[in-house]
This record gives C-alpha cells, structure tokens and sequence, in this order.
C-alpha cells in the first residue's frame, strides 16, 4: 500500500511541475463531454419540466384538464365542483397576452397565488424594498423573470392597464410568463371567470376514473406525459444530440492528442519508477486510479461548463420550442450527477482505446482494421440508402458515411506525398520525406478536422438549402397584401372589407382544434381554412408543384375533399386518396385527401377544408382575420389607414406582407442559431486539436530541425519550410472535408429531413460560401498550428544540435 501511495504521490508532483499538461488533459477531456452534457441535460430538463407546478412549487403535476376541443376555456365554476368533490390537488390556471398603456405586450399567467401561503412557500423578494409585503400587494401583483424584467426597460417597477396601476417584481424561474394571481389575470385579460386549464397533481387509478366521469363532457383530461411537446419535439432534440454526439467524437480526438503529449512526457518516469524497483502491477494499479480520477474531474468540469451553455443558449432555445412546438414551461439546466457518470464512462472509453491503440498487436492489424472499416462502412451505406426509414438509421448512415472518409483519408494524404514531385529542390524533398514521418503523429487532428468541417459543410449546405426553399414558400404562402385581425372578425367586417376601393379579394383564416384516429392512437389536428373555394387557396403550393384546383376542396357533403400537410402526411404515411375520419367532441365527418402541400416549419398535421364544410359541420373555430389582396399598384398604407380609422385598430392588428415575412424569416433563423453554436464549438475543439498535435510533435521535430539548421537553413526559412507542410496537410484534409459535407448535407436532406421533421426540398450549394470558410479554417488552423512551431524555431542552434 505503501508502494502505491508514493507512485500515486511522485505522480501528483510531476502534474505539479507540468500544470500546463493537467490543463490540457483536463480540456481535451472535458470539452466533448461538455456539448454531450449540455444537451443531455437539455432534454432531461424539458421531459421533467412538470416535476414543478406552474406556481412554482414542488408538486409533481400528473395530468391537465383542458377545454372540449374548439372551445378556448373553462368555467371557474368546475374549479369549485371538483374542489367541492374533494379534487383539492386541481388548480386553475389563465393564460393569455395583454398589451401595456405603453404598448408592452405582455404574456401573462395566472395561478392561484394561495398556494404560496397555504404551502408555507416564502413570497419572493419584491423588486423595490418599499414595497410592503401585504396580502394585497401579492395578488395585485406581476412576478417576471430578471431576463424578462430587462427586456421589458421599466423605469420603475409598474406597468399600466388601462389605467390600472400594476407593481412588478423580480421572480427567478417565472420563464416568458408574467406570473399573476389568477383574479388579477381574470382582470387584465378580461376574461369573465373562464380559465385556459386545471393542472392536477397526484392523482391515483381510482381518482383518475372518477375525475372522468365527473367532467363528462365538460373538459379533456391528459396525461402530462402526453402531451403536444414531447410529440413534436422530438426531432430537435435529437438534432442537438446528433451533433453532441459528434462534438464529443472530435473531443475525443482532441483527447487523444492530450494523451498523447502526457504519455511522452510520462515516458522516462515511468522507466526510471521501474529501474528504482516499483512493480509492474503497482505501476499498473496506480495508472488506473490516475485515469479514473482524471475520468471523473473531467467528467464533472465537462458538466459545468455543459449547464453553463445550456443556459447561455436557453433564451434562443425556448424561443424555438415555445414558437414551433408549443413548449408551456421555462426551462433551465442544472448540475446532474448522471450526466457526470456518464461523461467518465464516454472518458474512461477514450483512455481504454488510447491504451489498446499502444498495443503491438493494435499496431500491425492498423492497415487490416483500415479496410475492414471501409469495406463495412460502405456497405452499411449502400444497405441504408435502399431501407433507411427511420431518423437513427438516417443518423446510422451519416455515420457511415463519416466511416468511408475516415477510411479513405489517411491513405489519400499519404499518397500525395509518396507519389513523385515535379521537383529537385533539396528542401522540398525534404518537406515530403519528413511530411510522411509526421503523418502519423498529426492523424488524430486530421480526422478531427475532417470531421468537423464536414459536419459544419453538411449543416451549411442544409441551412443554405433550408433558407432557399423557405424564401420561395414564404413568396407564395403570404402572398396577400395586407392582414388584418381584429377583436371580433366578423361576416359583416369581411363584406365591408370587400367593398373598399383598391381590394379585390378578402380571404380567412380559421383554425379549430379537432382530432383524427390513426392506427388505434387519436391524434390531435388543426383543422383550417382561408375561403369557400379553391381561389382562397392558392397561396397553397402542393407537392410537386401541382396546380390546385376546385377538386381539391370539394365541399359536397356526400364527397368532401382535403389537404393534408407534408409533415402529417409523413409522419402517418398517409396518402392522395385516403378517408379519414376528423372529430370535434361529438361532431364528426370524413374526408378524403385530396392533395399534400408544402408547411415548413409545422411539425404537426394541418388539415385544409372549405370554410363552407367548418360551419356545415357546426365545428368550433377561431377566426384569427382576414387577407386581403389589393389591386396592382394600389397603396396598401392607405387602405391600411382606412381600415384602421375606420374600425379602429391599433398598429399590430395590421400587419403588411413584407413585415409580414421579415417576421417569419426571423422566427425561422432562431431555429439553427443552436445548431450554429454548437458548429462553432465543434470547429474550435478541431482547431484546438491541431494545436495540440503540433505540441505533441515538439520532441519529434527537434532532431531533424537541428540537422537542417546545421546545414545553414535559417529560421525563417524552416518556419516557412513547416508552415508549407502544415498547410498542405491541412488543405488537403480541407479538400476532402467537401465532398465529405456535401454528402452528408445530402443525407440530411433526402432522409433526415423528411423523416425527422417531414419536410423536403432541393439541395442548394453555395460554392462561395463553402470555399469562403474552407479559406478562413485553413488560415485559423496554420495560425494555431503557426504557435508551437514558433517556438521550436527560436530555439537556439546550440541547443537543437545538443539534442542529437
């Protein structure tokens, strides 16, 4: 035990004296695991966000119980039957948007702030210390998170509604709600004792049936576990974590390069221990205590710095999920101790296949193992082209395709420097014969690069594609000239709308909630519509650019026709020609799709029927307004301020076409600004990498180095010389990166895409931009691959030659 303790001791001192090589092990190992963490972490935190209840208190909610479908809410009336029937655990809660005196629009919650009393919760610190902490300041009060708080620029702590005074105080985990209690939201929204939902805590087997039959018909009762979020957000999820999943791969590459420094350096301790009489088994037990106690320290800094991210990244984050996936919760990150075992079995992983990749035997089988890789992988490949129809076999055959390049890139690097030079020059000759020795030594950073820039080419080419097609939906999508949406939309308003000069056509949107039984499973639907015929619909494009025509939208009451969004035709294979049965509580008719239309950036299903069908069926909808299109050349401000004055609407119920799509196009580039955070972070783990490999070929360099300055090469002619063989490596690992990219940029498109989200679309390649950033890596790489040569060359000739 003795013997133990001093090696473990003489080891702690050599890290002592080597801070710097802590340092890098410790990066190397922990920025991959950092990106796993973060979204791990991520998706841990949304599928247990209703561990807490939208009071913020500690009670796990189990079930929600929400209006009859096309109705938007309930009676405050239920609260006190269920209450009165013993059902104390429901509590109600409003939900709604109000705009400030000072045109603040303001999204507001209300609970039933009670509970904080009742629960023995501390009231949370007011924002003003003046401001008393009386019963009546915390019901006639707005909690906002500090994120919102500054984003709202008060210049004292109260907002105004309708002249109504209303103080506002600082709540951490309030997320983009104002949290209100429920009679001061009833008031600012004005909505006359109904509420959006009862959350219900703690229910049982037996409560659950008797909840049921004592709601009847009056409300839907869901399983928090089944909800609208969980089923649509699944594939962004599993989008970040496709690519965590390879930010710790290129971290792990990175590690291997920190190892490897830390091996050298260990080499000749470790020889000399041996000489003065250690044994091999202690050496060995003592290795692996080391490895574990790094696996954890790195595991666990990775987790840090992964919440750290997560958070930093979280505004972007719920703006995405709350705008395209209807998240109902903030959400935050927090330290996990799974997430830290996890991340020191991923290390302890790395450090096994380090010391395997030591091995003789690992040594003579590289070149087998090589082809074997390359063989498997392509037929993997070819196999999932033909049958990839779900999103991990579309994840499984990027991996493949990721496999053939890391197969085929070494021996192509090489071959360039074996083949013959159309040169004599001593120095060049040089360059290539040394470029081979080095080779192995730089591969690890190599296939991080590889790995990295054809992730971030794949992305760019999906994002560039994404944005090309969505550009041409948006021209079509919201091609009227104006929108107007009033309080009340109304038959009347619409014909009145009609009569002005200037206006041709003066189209709908409804919206009424409905459900479609598909495969034993009742799926939830938005059920729409923008007119009474197929002229109302042809902002519309189908697949495949079909024109749309009267029989798309036949409204006959013995053959009634529909649209089916691309997204909900894939994700329940549904097809032209298909009868489905669409309900609205005890309303009901089928349909027959009739065509499938392009919706990107819905992950649900969306039905398009006549509105003549909506109001036979006697179905519930929301009228949201009117589009109306204008004659060539007219001036849409004008007719905007004629409808303004006349019906008297504020500015935000008039919106115009181009603000129209600024909007959309800004709400859709918040979906990849994720996705372009955790590139950079992947692309600079690469770069970091490639500083390390060059560290790493310090000692390997002195020998040859000092040769050739004996020989009266000068220093700035080896940095040169070593720039040029830094640059040829890296650009031909560049060069690769782009067919690598383009291909899984490809994949992304043809099969993940679709499968994942339900959309499609051509591939788009912008060559400048892929050429442009291929330029701006290759000069970051020799700027940091430029750092540790620097230093080798200014050494002193005298010192180098006393190296030989």
């Amino acid at each position: 035990m003795s013997e133990l303790r001093l090696i473990l001791l003489t080891y702690s001192q050599f890290y002592r004296r080597h801070a710097g090589l802590l340092v890098l092990f410790l990066i190397g190992l922990s920025l991959g695991s950092a990106l796993l963490s973060a979204t791990l972490g991520l998706n841990q935190e949304a599928s247990q966000r209703y561990q807490t209840s939208t009071a913020l208190l500690a009670q796990p909610v189990s079930h929600f119980i929400r209006p009859p479908l096309g109705e938007s809410g309930l009676s405050l009336s239920l609260w006190q039957r269920l209450s009165a029937a013993g059902f104390v655990q429901a509590q109600p809660v409003l939900e709604g948007r109000v705009r400030s005196d000072d045109n603040k629009l303001i999204a507001v919650r209300g609970v039933n702030l009670l509970q904080w009393q009742t629960a023995g919760v501390t009231q949370p610190a007011q924002r003003q210390s003046q401001q008393s902490n009386t019963e009546h300041a915390l019901f006639d009060t707005l909690f906002v998170s500090p994120e919102r708080l500054a984003r709202l620029q008060l210049d004292e702590a109260v907002l105004y509604f309708n002249g109504e005074r209303v103080p506002v105080s600082q709540l951490d985990g309030a997320g983009h709600f104002a949290l209100a209690d429920i009679s001061l939201a009833d008031r600012l929204l004005k909505a006359q004792g109904q509420v959006s939902y009862f959350e219900v805590a703690g229910l049982n087997a037996a409560q659950l049936q008797q909840l049921k039959i004592l709601l009847g018909n009056e409300g839907r009762l869901e399983s928090a576990e089944a909800q609208t979020f969980d089923a649509l957000s699944g594939a962004f999820f599993f989008n970040l974590q496709a690519l965590a999943l390879l930010g710790y791969v290129v971290g792990a590459f990175l590690s291997l390069n920190a190892i490897k420094l830390a091996y050298q350096s260990r080499l000749s301790l470790q020889q000399q221990m041996a000489t003065l009489g250690c044994r091999q088994g202690q050496l060995l037990k003592a290795l692996c205590l080391e490895v574990t106690i790094l696996s954890v320290v790195a595991a666990t800094l990775g987790n840090l710095l992964g919440v750290l991210m997560a958070n930093l990244m979280m505004a972007d984050i719920s703006a995405v999920l709350s705008s395209f996936y209807q998240l109902d919760r903030s959400l935050t990150v927090s330290f996990d101790v799974a997430l830290v075992l996890i991340g020191t079995v991923l290390n302890l992983a790395v450090l096994s296949a380090f010391m395997v990749l030591q091995t003789t035997i690992a040594q003579r089988l590289t070149k087998w193992l090589t082809l074997a890789l390359l063989v498997l992988a392509g037929v993997g490949a070819l196999t999932l082209l033909a049958l990839a129809q779900t999103k991990w076999q579309a994840l499984l055959l990027c991996a493949c395709v990721l496999l053939v390049f890391f197969a085929l890139t070494p021996p192509l690097v090489r071959l360039v420097f074996r083949v013959r030079w159309p040169t004599q020059a001593s120095l060049l000759v040089w360059l290539k014969g040394d470029s081979l020795t080095q080779l192995p030594a730089l591969l690890s950073s190599v296939l991080a690069i590889l790995m990295a820039m054809g992730a971030a080419i794949g992305m760019q080419v999906m994002v560039g594609s994404f944005s090309s097609a969505l550009d041409a939906h948006l021209q079509t999508r919201l091609n009227a000239d104006l929108y107007v949406r009033p309080d009340n939309p109304t038959a009347q308003m619409r014909q009145a709308l009609l009569d002005l000069p200037d206006v041709t056509q003066v189209g709908v949107y409804w919206s009424a909630h409905s459900e479609v039984q598909m495969d034993n499973e009742t799926v939830p639907v938005t059920l729409m519509s923008f007119g009474e015929d197929a002229r109302y619909h042809q902002h519309l494009t189908l697949l495949n650019k079909q024109p749309l025509h009267a029989s798309h939208l036949s409204s006959a009451a013995e053959a009634i026709s529909c649209l089916v969004n691309e997204p909900g035709m894939r994700r329940y294979d549904l097809a032209v020609g298909t009868l489905i049965q669409v309900q609205q509580g005890e309303r009901a008719f089928s349909c027959q799709i009739s065509g499938v239309f392009y919706d990107y950036g819905e992950p649900g299903i969306n039905l398009v029927v006549s509105s003549s069908v909506i109001v036979r069926q006697a179905f519930l909808y929301d009228a949201v307004g009117f589009m109306l299109t204008l004659e060539q050349g007219a001036d849409a401000e004008r007719v905007a301020d004629v409808i303004s004055q006349r019906w008297s609407l504020a500015g935000h119920q008039l919106v115009h076409n181009q603000v129209f799509k600024r909007y959309a196009k800004q709400l859709f580039s918040q979906t990849f600004l994720v996705t372009h955070a955790l590139n950079i972070c992947i692309m600079a783990i690469a770069l970091f990498g490639v500083w390390v490999s060059f560290l790493t070929l310090g000692r390997q360099q002195l020998q040859p180095m000092a040769v050739l300055q004996t020989l009266g090469v000068t220093q700035k002619q080896l940095l040169l010389l070593k720039l040029c063989q830094a640059g040829l490596i890296l650009g031909l690992t560049l060069l690769l990166a782009v067919p690598l990219g383009i291909l899984l940029g490809w994949v992304l498109l043809e099969y993940v895409m679709p499968i994942a989200f339900g959309w499609s679309m051509a591939m788009v390649l912008s060559w400048g931009d892929i050429w442009g950033f291929c330029a701006v890596v290759l000069v970051l790489a020799l700027v940091v691959s430029a750092i540790p040569l620097l230093k080798l060359v200014k050494r002193n000739v005298a010192d180098n030659v006393a190296q030989l």
